[in-house]
């Protein structure tokens, strides 16, 4: 079996779960177990799973692993379930109800946000009003931990327990010197008869991997596809096993020279010391391939996979039939990914093509969208731009809009425009490293204009959206170029993986 390595699947989810989700879905096609994996607890991994549509036996988390409830099935949890003390007054609330003993706020129930008065969490506070305890609810109703904190309000202890009430895991906790919590010791108790010692999150996520793997009949395939969580883990492992590490981000920091620069800090050890250690190195373009070859030398295997397979594409929407002029934008808001050059370029085209409007979907740190909002509103086009945040799926945003637009100057493949593509949209994009020129030909599915070259881009822009039937050529290509992005083509790329 594979396992994609990650350390969570969130509600909001950037290109690294995306092309795992895509991935899982080609696994499951073509009748291939595979898994992702995932290291955080998350009271509300399984609600999340239904969302992205993960099954049961597609992902496993290192606390349902041991909890023993990957597949457990419970009932909802709510206030009137806790068989709270009855001299306690409770108040009424859609987000929250107060626990109060006479005039003494005694606890405070949370309750998991898209729910209707489902416990997430409580909060148990002592007579000075200082937290001491918190209760945290699976959402499939039972509670999963006790976590208990210290006068000066940090956690020191954390019990884990399964559904029966029976304590699994106890992690501790220790101040540093910047005065934040440091997980020093965890307990994983009587697994398969035997308390187990880690003296790290990192030492306990590579046993699990192990155990796993071992629960697998071992020589599985684990791929580190986050590499800040998964290698050293991957790493660590005992067993019998194949390793691959997958590169979702250039192998160097942005701006430098792929060939001869320093690598990426969180590749370093893994590309040189421990390179041997690899079955493969794993990148989704071909020229990231080419530099890493040349730079790693013979004894590196490194395979190139698509990390955005089409399966087919959409269904066929006309320019005519699209929001007229709509462009949009589609991954993370950042100054690495210059967002804020994407809006001045957008200033240009609405000057030029006034009904113009710029969708952006797709989250950012809070300061950095502020930013950007607040530059929309300097450059006078915030009545044609909208943030429109994370949304999940995007298909009728990519089937309503006439050109995908992408600004970044650097990616190991931009996920969003195999999907642009797949429903038709021509892409307009710097030709950065890497990716873009192996999914756009210049003049047939979109453009291609050189990094940075803003008013170049702008000026496509408006050439296409006054030349209906330009676009519609671009768009007809989109729909009908899609063999290096297929998900035939892409399967045939895992075949290498063994």
């Amino acid at each position: 079996m594979d396992f994609f390595v990650n350390q969570y699947l969130l509600g909001k989810n950037s290109s690294v779960e995306h092309a795992e989700l895509k991935r899982l879905q080609l696994f499951k096609d073509h009748q291939t177990p595979a898994q992702l994996v995932t290291r955080d607890f998350d009271p509300v991994l399984h609600r999340t799973m239904q969302r992205f549509g993960v099954t049961n036996d597609q992902l496993t988390n290192l606390y349902d692993f041991f909890a023993q409830t990957t597949d457990y099935q419970g009932q909802p949890l709510h206030t009137e379930d806790l068989k709270l003390a009855v001299d306690y007054q409770i108040s009424t609330g859609n987000n929250f109800r107060e626990v109060r003993d006479g005039g003494r706020l005694a606890a405070t129930i949370y309750f998991a946000g898209g729910t209707i008065g489902q416990i997430h969490h409580i909060d148990w506070y002592d007579q000075t009003g200082s937290l001491t305890l918190r209760n945290t609810y699976d959402i499939r109703g039972f509670k999963a931990v006790d976590e208990f904190f210290g006068q000066d309000g940090h956690e020191f202890n954390a019990r884990y327990y399964r559904p029966d009430g029976q304590l699994y895991l106890e992690r501790y906790f220790v101040k540093s010197v910047q005065n934040t919590p440091i997980n020093s010791l965890n307990i994983l108790k009587n697994w398969h008869g035997q308390d187990h010692w880690f003296a790290s999150e990192n030492e306990m996520f590579a046993f699990f991997l192990d155990e796993l793997n071992r629960a697998h009949g071992e020589n599985n395939v684990f791929i580190a596809d986050r590499p800040a969580v998964a290698i050293d883990p991957i790493l660590h492992m005992h067993s019998k096993v194949h390793r691959y590490l997958w590169l979702p981000m250039s192998h160097v920091n942005d701006g430098q020279d792929p060939l001869k620069a320093p690598l990426n800090s969180l590749l370093q050890n893994a590309l040189t010391e421990n390179l041997h250690r690899w079955d493969g190195i794993i990148v989704m373009t071909q020229a990231q391939a080419r530099v890493l070859r040349q730079r790693l030398g013979k004894s590196a295997r490194v395979l190139t996979i698509n990390g955005t397979p089409v399966k087919k594409a959409a269904k066929r929407v006309k320019m005519a039939a699209r929001t007229p002029n709509q462009l949009i934008s589609v991954g993370r808001l950042g100054y690495d990914k210059q967002t804020d050059q994407l809006l001045q370029v957008f200033a240009k085209i609405k000057a030029a093509v006034p009904d113009a409007k710029l969708t952006l979907y797709g989250y950012g740190a809070p300061n950095d969208t502020a930013n950007f909002k607040q530059l929309a509103k300097d450059l006078k086009i915030d009545d044609a731009v909208e943030f429109a945040d994370y949304q999940y799926p995007l298909d009728a945003a990519f089937d309503q809009a006439q050109l995908l637009l992408n600004t970044s100057r650097i990616d190991a493949q931009p996920l969003a425009m195999g999907e642009a593509l797949g429903h038709g949209v021509p892409v307009v994009s710097y030709d950065f490293s890497y990716g873009p020129d192996e999914m756009i030909v210049n003049y047939e599915n979109g453009r291609l204009i050189a990094l940075n070259h803003s008013a170049s881009m702008a000026k496509a822009v408006v050439e296409l959206l006054s030349s209906p039937a330009k676009l519609q050529q671009l768009s007809d290509h989109a729909y009908d170029d899609l063999d290096n992005i297929s998900a035939a083509a892409t399967w045939k790329q895992w075949q290498a993986v063994k």
